[in-house]
């Protein structure tokens, strides 16, 4: 359960979100909008001029990004330097609960990374891939993704498979994205404009 109430004046521009589900949350909305900010917010690297973020009932708001059981997943969240395999490992050094070589095997095949070489050398969408199963493989209590899928060719098989491993492995799923018929696959669906949070459902 993610409980966020924020406020964030960063220039000209105000952030007011107020968010209280669990499962796996849409937020749709234009570039500029705010998605980014709170995404940041919930997972530490930004501090919210007022408000809180709680996560299972916990204040998080003071903790430290590390700290707080959440994962946040850009474009750009990548080792370019790693190899695909190495870069999986990595998430999984940094999580508690051990997964087999069988097991990430099946994850693997699960989320079609199919490929090997380094990550710089992937394509963007295979990047995408192995960013966000690196961390699902962390084993976060929240899981971020900003505009984290766009480059993905086949997303809604991605993200129906996203979503059976979030329910398997327990995670709650914030995900942001441009296209609305994302938040068909979502149990939650909210819409920012101008820093403004909607819930729709």
């Amino acid at each position: 359960m993610i409980d966020v109430m924020v406020t964030k004046r960063l220039g000209n521009f105000t952030l007011n979100a107020q968010l209280n589900d669990q499962g796996t949350i849409c937020v749709t909305g234009p570039n500029g909008s705010g998605k980014s900010t709170l995404l940041n917010i919930i997972a530490g690297f930004i501090k919210p001029d007022k408000g809180y973020v709680k996560l299972y009932g916990k204040d998080v708001t003071q903790l430290p990004p590390e700290k707080r059981g959440i994962v946040l997943v850009t474009q750009d969240s990548f080792i370019p330097s790693m190899k695909v395999d190495d870069h999986l490992r990595f998430g999984l050094k940094l999580s508690t609960s051990p997964v087999t070589d069988a097991e990430l095997e099946k994850i693997k095949s699960q989320f079609s990374i199919n490929f090997t070489g380094k990550v710089r050398q992937l394509s963007l969408g295979q990047r995408e891939r192995v960013s966000i199963v690196t961390a699902i493989l962390r084993r976060p209590h929240l899981l971020l993704l900003d505009e984290a899928m766009a480059n993905i060719s086949d997303k809604e098989i991605f993200l129906k498979n996203l979503i059976d491993i979030r329910k398997s492995f327990g995670f709650d799923l914030i995900f942001t994205t441009q296209d609305i018929s994302d938040s068909n696959y979502a149990d939650h669906h909210y819409v920012m404009s101008n820093g403004s949070l909607l819930k729709r459902f």
